[in-house]
């Protein structure tokens, strides 16, 4: 028990720090409302059970084992990220707010960013595995754990969308659309460049 409660504490603390995947929740929630918040936080969540799944099958240790597959990873990862970054200028450059996307593109957007960064994969194939009980099946456990992490995660981040949901409401004028528009594609851009940079770079 106390391994499960530490794991949930460490857990805790890495999804509540905005990353990637906010970014994403955050910017749709402000063009599409709390529907779109909610489809975007299933597709991230989507992305980390696949990631769950491949670690159990080893896929996930295998990428992080080898420079190159996690490389060309992440830097697909990030140059998904500049794209949806690019989009969101070009939007804020516009006179008239976009139309709300169609339901399944923010699902996929979702689950695209989370399948898109790799450190996903490490976590569960690193540390993940350090909390596992020395007794019991570790396949039952690993499980376990997992599906704290995805839990944490979706609350996280529908909290993030809530709170844009209610900023919005602040925001509903074009100039602020804009600004709200460009800061959130800017944020995209830069952190997709870094990744991309990193990647370049090795780490």
């Amino acid at each position: 028990m106390t391994g499960i409660a530490g794991y949930t504490v460490v857990a805790g603390l890495i999804v509540i720090v905005p990353g990637a995947d906010t970014l994403v929740v955050v910017r749709n929630t402000l063009r599409g409302g709390s529907g779109s918040a909610v489809r975007t936080t299933v597709g991230v969540c989507a992305g980390l059970a696949a990631w769950a799944l491949l670690s159990s099958a080893g896929l996930a240790a295998a990428v992080a084992a080898s420079l190159t597959l996690f490389a060309l990873l992440k830097v697909a990862g990030a140059a998904y990220l500049v794209y949806l970054g690019v989009q969101a200028l070009i939007s804020s450059s516009r006179a008239v707010a976009e139309p709300a996307m169609p339901a399944g593109r923010d699902w996929r957007q979702g689950a695209l960013t989370s399948l898109g960064n790799p450190k996903v994969g490490v976590f569960y194939t690193s540390l993940l595995p350090q909390f596992l009980p020395s007794h019991g099946s570790p396949l039952a456990a690993s499980a376990l754990l997992a599906a704290i992490h995805i839990t944490l995660s979706f609350l996280s981040l529908i909290a993030y969308g809530v709170l844009a949901s209610r900023m919005g409401d602040i925001f509903r004028q074009e100039k602020w659309r804009r600004v709200l528009e460009s800061t959130a594609g800017a944020a995209l851009c830069a952190v997709g460049l870094w990744l991309m940079t990193s990647a370049a770079a090795g780490n």
